[in-house]
């Protein structure tokens, strides 16, 4: 049995689309096409959740799901967050996680997941309808801090030998807002479609 965890916020969640067009359910689709090796998907995203609500529930949620029953029984692991942690409420340039703390988040990530399995995916993050987000309600979206916290995960990834699909420096530089939904944060079909497209290739 292959299990494959994936633990997001709201866009992996799946919100503002039809679940059905989500990429984690475009991956589990295109898995149940071929699938040799009974390989079920957990998508464990929750909506509006940063990396420190995420960092106190994976231990408990990954072990209950990577038990190994037989011999080849293994397990892929997928992080989808961060975008929240770089939102600020009220305050322009106040992150709701500081940079110091998002790193610890993503060094700990890293270092709980490798207790279940060595194939670890982050899923880059995706960059925002500014004209929309400065501010959303009383919170602010900012690229430039997207880019930073995104820079990051990469140099983390980079250092652990982690996989990073990065999209937001791909997507800044086509018109991307088309790939977003009305309120300028969340990915549309097309946009769910684009990333699913980065992350098949790691499942062929």
């Amino acid at each position: 049995m292959h299990n494959i965890l994936i633990f997001g916020d709201s866009i992996a969640a799946g919100r503002k689309v039809e679940k059905i067009r989500s990429w984690p359910l475009l991956l589990s689709q295109y898995i149940d096409r071929e699938d040799k090796d009974f390989t079920l998907v957990h998508n464990l995203s929750i909506p509006g959740e940063t990396t420190n609500e995420i960092v106190k529930r994976f231990p408990t949620e990954a072990e209950a799901r990577c038990k190994r029953i037989y011999p080849n029984d293994h397990s892929s692991i997928i992080f989808a967050a961060g975008i929240n942690d770089t939102k600020s409420v009220k305050v322009r340039d106040d992150s709701i996680t500081n940079t110091e703390d998002f790193k610890n988040n993503i060094e700990l990530l890293i270092e709980n997941a490798r207790k279940c399995t060595d194939h670890i995916i982050f899923v880059g993050l995706t960059p925002v309808d500014e004209g929309k987000t400065i501010p959303a309600g009383d919170a602010y979206f900012l690229n430039e801090q997207i880019k930073s916290y995104e820079k990051i995960i990469d140099r983390i990834c980079k250092e652990n030998k982690i996989g990073l699909l990065s999209i937001i420096d791909e997507w800044l530089t086509i018109d991307y807002i088309r790939l977003l939904s009305d309120d300028g944060i969340h990915p549309n079909e097309m946009g769910h479609q684009r990333i699913f497209e980065k992350i098949r290739p790691f499942f062929s």
